[in-house]
């Protein structure tokens, strides 16, 4: 017969799985309720036994507002979503969320006679809902996701002719790629607060005239009280337009359509937010 000393070295990872997600339930029922100082508490007993966040806690926290905003969402996190998400995302984000992203993108691009193009990068690509709207108008197509079991999905689809399991730009900082004249990013920088080194990094990796599709979440410009980014009460980033324009300019792309909508729904409640499309100039 084992020890007790032997039974608390045992691992077991289905107790361990089944605490992590009681605490977070927890968590959750005391936000709900607006008990903000003992959902803090609960949040950070969760942070200090997870310290590579894969459940978001420092998100909640910010949310709540009882902690810093992140600069980005942990990527343990980001994985740890997507992964369970996988089997279940086509129909969760179209059926259930309403997602509109994939039918405004075609609207636009046609609208703006966009393409057609040689080579297209999807970053956060997914299951590739946007690709399947685009892929008429390119030749070659890559997806890059932080996901495994998300790329596995678009895999299955048969539409990328590449795709690649990293971080965006640890991905584009390499220095084996051939520039892509359509990049396209949506619903991922509401995963980011920080985009500089994004931006800077997407246009390095982009020809001249290459256009760059993406999508942000939007709350009131007075919301923002001078900072470019903020945490949403669905613990996803909002940014500023200022910050966004700037962006842009920074990185001598041109602004050339930027449309309002209604991005998704969240527990019933509209998400607004904006697609953004834009051309990269010619060096000055």
């Amino acid at each position: 017969m084992k020890n007790d000393i032997d039974d608390e070295n045992q691992f077991d990872p289905v107790a361990d799985i089944l605490s992590s997600f009681f605490e977070l339930n927890n968590a959750l029922d005391l936000e709900a309720e607006g008990k903000y100082d003992e959902a803090a508490e609960a949040f950070e007993l969760i942070l200090r036994n997870d310290p590579e966040d894969s459940i978001g806690a420092a998100l909640h926290l910010a949310a709540i507002g009882k902690g810093d905003v992140p600069s980005s969402m942990p990527e343990a996190h980001v994985k740890m979503l997507f992964d369970q998400m996988s089997e279940s995302f086509d129909k969760r984000l179209l059926e259930n969320l309403k997602y509109a992203v994939p039918a405004k993108v075609k609207e636009r691009m046609d609208l703006l006679a966009a393409g057609p193009f040689n080579r297209m990068l999807d970053l956060g690509c997914g299951t590739g809902l946007c690709c399947e709207v685009l892929k008429e108008q390119v030749a070659h197509k890559t997806g890059l996701d932080l996901s495994a079991e998300i790329l596995e999905k678009a895999r299955e689809k048969e539409i990328y002719d590449v795709l690649h399991e990293g971080e965006i730009t640890r991905f584009l900082k390499q220095d084996d790629h051939e520039p892509w004249d359509l990049v396209i990013s949506t619903d991922v920088i509401p995963y980011n607060g920080v985009l500089d080194e994004m931006f800077m990094s997407v246009a390095q990796n982009m020809v001249p005239g290459g256009i760059l599709l993406f999508t942000t979440e939007t709350q009131p410009e007075e919301h923002f009280n001078g900072k470019p980014y903020l945490m949403g009460k669905y613990c996803r980033y909002a940014h500023s337009l200022d910050y966004v324009q700037s962006l842009l300019v920074q990185n001598n792309l041109e602004l050339l359509d930027l449309t309002k909508m209604i991005l998704r729904l969240e527990h019933g409640h509209p998400i607004t937010g904006q697609l953004v499309i834009a051309r990269k100039l010619d060096a000055a």
